[in-house]
């Protein structure tokens, strides 16, 4: 009983085997359906009306096709054929009939415009085939029409059903989208494609010379950048879509292989484009260091793109790709989110165009159906990003505005905070100086009082007469620095220039030299007066008189006996003012001294052993630069004398 159990089991499953081989032999020899062109209308999808085969060897021949590997053909299930990236031969079959013609002429058109090699067999009437060898690696003359798309008349086509054949392989992604055209629908197809051309390259060509006279008038990098890219996107689309082949190297189809160069270029001026936009390295430096990683990545795969083969480089290209629009929509989000307002059409703009590429990615690689739409998704895409960021720049050049209005707005807050703060500072300044004047008043007044007791006093010895003299000299010292002090500050803080008139300097100098006779006899110090007795200059007589005091005392101080001071004066007629020069050949100054001998307090040499106060030529400067002159001292160093000048405006 066992035995005839297992003998029928074993006799199912045998007949289980033949009737699955009897269904693949079958299957096998289905062939698509014969297209009928008389009721064709004026476009037929062959997609899904052909047969394909397979061929991983890439050296069948069409006799081989036909006869030893004819049943290997599969129908296909689709209008659109994606292969994605494959070494093998891709072979298509299928069937017209055309008994019954209404006379119409019919073209075979291949859409996708960038398969490498294409041959389309087409019956004879001797029962041969003849061949047409077309592809974007050979050159375009012999192509049968003058189109960016592979097109070929079927006018002489032989009456009843006749096989067609078609040969495709390449290095880059296998995609197809056969059509038959009638005349009528073959030139409404081109008119609507070449309408839709020109829009897409006409609108990138005028946002290209837009950005480039931008550039050119505000010498802004950011739009060369942008303009780079655009001709980056432009050959890039010229390329892919046939027309380069067609109208710009139509004998050097070799040029289409490099359009892989587009993506380094568009990929380098994004990222220089991006860091000035965005103001990274201001803003972001985080980011910006990133940034220069990806330069550097960009420029390995660059060197790598020329040694690896397709489709190879072709994947790594891709992959490149995918790795910028993803980077630069990412960066544009999070600086966005961090506050950067001007970058919202920056994300619009890479988010859009990430979607789009992606798709077009999948597309190529076969993951998703290769509809009429994918091969027109990088054109959106690339018009959508060209429109927005141009928008962008805009937006930046507007935020840039606003943000330097709103920097000028508190910059004039700021400095008017700060002169507020200054003159605050001033009144103070000035009521501590009252409140230090009178606490030094006081001791003073007490210094007084015990010399008026100590010259009173009857038999004092010479220690107390040199005690006293003491006295007397710190109570003078200190009178002079208060009084001196007061009046600097007084001087400093005034609103307003003092009355100005017409006057001599030469006469002034000549009153001060006669009122000074004696101490220059005394210090054994030639002074010689060679102001011009004819020039007059506008200032305050009193205060310039103050000053040529000041400058002759400050000369007769630092000279030695027999020394020579000369006063003189030079006129510059066309500046409209006049100089006056107090040289002396004292002792000089260094060049560290000269910068702060016009500042409040510096006094040259020990403080403990000067009579000054260093308080003189302080004074001088603020009264002369108060009526629009300018002083300033110059020396060839220790030892080589010292000069004073003072710059007048002419009466």
């Amino acid at each position: 009983m066992i035995v005839i159990v297992t003998l029928g089991e074993e006799r199912l499953r045998k007949f289980h085997v033949v009737v699955l081989m009897a269904l693949l032999l079958v299957g096998g020899i289905v062939r698509a359906e014969p297209i009928a062109l008389v009721s064709a209308g004026d476009g037929v999808q062959l997609g899904a009306r052909v047969d394909v085969l397979e061929d991983p060897e890439g050296n069948w021949t069409l006799s081989q096709i036909r006869d030893q590997f004819a049943s290997r053909f599969r129908q296909s299930d689709s209008n659109t054929l994606n292969f994605g990236f494959t070494k093998s031969t891709i072979w298509l079959r299928f069937q017209l009939d055309a008994s019954q013609m209404d006379g119409r002429s019919w073209f075979l058109v291949e859409r996708y415009p960038i398969l490498d090699e294409l041959t389309l067999f087409v019956p004879q009437p001797d029962g041969e085939f003849r061949e047409y060898e077309v592809g974007d690696t050979r050159p375009f003359g012999r192509r049968p029409m003058d189109h960016r798309s592979f097109v070929f008349n079927l006018e002489s086509l032989p009456d009843g059903v006749s096989e067609y054949y078609i040969k495709v392989r390449g290095k880059g992604a296998l995609n197809m989208m056969p059509m038959l055209y009638s005349a009528k629908g073959l030139v409404e197809y081109t008119y609507l494609e070449q309408l839709l051309q020109g829009l897409f390259y006409g609108s990138l060509t005028i946002m290209l010379i837009y950005n480039l006279l931008l550039f050119l008038s505000l010498r802004d990098n950011v739009h060369l950048h942008f303009v780079v890219f655009l001709a980056g996107v432009l050959f890039f689309n010229i390329c892919v879509s046939g027309f380069g082949l067609q109208y710009l190297w139509p004998d050097n189809p070799k040029v289409n292989e490099y359009f892989w160069l587009t993506t380094y270029i568009c990929g380098l001026s994004l990222a220089l484009y991006s860091r000035q936009f965005l103001q990274l390295a201001q803003r972001f430096p985080r980011y910006d260091r990133l940034l220069k990683h990806y330069l550097i990545l960009i420029g390995l795969a660059f060197l790598l793109q020329w040694v690896i083969p397709p489709p190879y480089s072709y994947h790594l290209s891709t992959v490149m790709v995918m790795i910028t629009v993803v980077l630069f929509s990412w960066l544009g989000w999070v600086v966005w989110r961090q506050g950067f307002r001007v970058a919202r059409l920056y994300v619009l703009a890479w988010s859009v165009f990430l979607l789009a590429v992606f798709l077009y990615a999948l597309g190529n690689l076969g993951l998703i159906p290769y509809s009429v739409i994918v091969p027109y998704l990088l054109h959106f895409g690339a018009l959508w990003v060209v429109v927005m960021l141009s928008l962008a720049l805009g937006d930046r050049i507007r935020f840039l505005e606003s943000e330097s209005k709103q920097l000028s707005v508190e910059a004039q807050q700021n400095l008017e905070r700060h002169l507020a703060d200054i003159e605050q500072m001033n009144q103070d300044k000035s009521m501590f100086l009252q409140y230090i004047s009178h606490e030094l008043n006081t001791p003073i007044n007490w210094i007084g009082a015990a010399d008026s007791l100590g010259q009173s006093g009857q038999g004092q010895g010479d220690k107390d007469v040199d005690v006293w003299a003491m006295v007397r000299k710190g109570q003078r010292r200190l009178t002079g620095i208060v009084s001196t002090s007061l009046r600097y500050f007084d001087l400093s803080d005034r609103d307003q220039p003092p009355l100005q008139g017409r006057c001599q300097p030469m006469w002034m100098l000549d009153a001060i030299l006669r009122e000074q006779a004696e101490r220059i006899t005394e210090c054994g110090v030639v002074v010689r007066n060679r102001v011009s007795p004819n020039l007059q200059v506008r200032a305050c007589e009193g205060e310039l008189s103050e000053v040529l005091s000041m400058a002759l005392d400050n000369a007769l101080r630092f000279s030695a006996e027999g020394d020579c001071v000369d006063i003189t004066s030079t006129v510059d007629a066309s500046a409209e003012h006049a100089e006056l020069c107090i040289r002396d050949e004292g002792r000089g100054a260094t060049a560290d001294q000269l910068e702060k001998i016009l500042e409040p307090f510096f006094v040259m040499g020990s403080r403990h052993h000067e009579e000054g106060f260093g308080l003189s030529l302080a004074m001088a400067r603020v009264m002369i630069e108060q009526v629009g002159g300018a002083l300033w001292a110059e020396s060839d160093g220790p030892g080589r004398g010292f000069a004073l000048h003072i710059q007048l405006p002419l009466a």
